[in-house]
């Protein structure tokens, strides 16, 4: 085989994704996570480093484009949306995969790094040794690996129409309303996640939570009773709208 048949192959297999809609994904789609872009603007040869280790993540990812195995920037996604909808006690494991992923991928741009530098040197320098000669790696992903947003920062204005169409007189008039409104408000919140049942789920988390968050104190104080007395009273969006309607 010659070497440039060699070279072609090498080129086809590790340089080259075809259909590759990258360019057209969010920011998070192209791995661009607050630490990963801080990595990149400490260090501009890890651009390169990333930019071919995202064409062997596409290329392990699933089919057509890859290969089935694993996606890694996907997998930070989709846990992040898990997390987004999961009650606490299931929120800290996710949480603790998320930041393993980062990391993991952080590292993993470091080592394409590392061997687009040394792999025309016979690799004379251990990659532990190009970490430990570049101690700010360290710490900055020990600082940076968990800055994301673990919390939806909602539409405070909206909010404030909500409150005030709650605390009408005449709320129970206009509650058919009111329920339309807090769902397109849930809905302008996770417009960012596709169809399905991730998005369904966090939009009546998110209902549920708005509507605790807007009644009235008295009002209030009659939901949480009700729900103190009966513990197996569900918290979900529809059985708060009941409850509301009732008192």
């Amino acid at each position: 085989m010659s070497a440039q048949t060699v070279k072609d192959f090498i080129y086809t297999k590790f340089e080259t994704l075809p259909n590759s809609g990258l360019e057209e994904e969010d920011p998070f789609s192209r791995g661009e996570f607050e630490v990963i872009k801080e990595l990149c603007g400490h260090l501009p040869e890890t651009i390169e480093g990333k930019r071919k280790i995202d064409i062997i993540i596409d290329k392990c990812g699933t089919k057509p484009k890859g290969t089935g195995i694993q996606n890694l920037r996907e997998c930070i996604i989709q846990t992040k949306w898990k997390y987004d909808v999961a009650p606490e006690d299931k929120q800290v494991s996710y949480k603790a995969m998320i930041i393993n992923f980062i990391e993991r991928y952080f590292y993993i741009i470091c080592f394409a790094t590392y061997a687009l530098e040394y792999s025309t040197k016979g690799y004379e320098k251990k990659f532990r040794d190009w970490v430990d000669d570049k101690k700010e790696l360290k710490t900055m992903i020990e600082n940076g690996k968990d800055k994301l947003e673990w919390s939806r920062t909602v539409d405070a204005e909206m909010l404030e129409k909500l409150k005030e169409m709650m605390a009408d007189p005449n709320y129970k008039e206009n509650l058919s309303k009111l329920i339309r409104t807090i769902y397109e408000f849930a809905f302008q919140t996770y417009s960012d996640l596709p169809r399905g049942p991730i998005k369904n789920n966090s939009m009546k988390k998110l209902c549920a939570s708005t509507l605790s968050e807007i009644l009235p104190q008295e009002i209030s104080e009659r939901v949480n009773k009700k729900i103190e007395d009966n513990p197996n009273t569900s918290h979900d969006f529809i059985t708060l709208v009941g409850m509301v309607s009732y008192f």
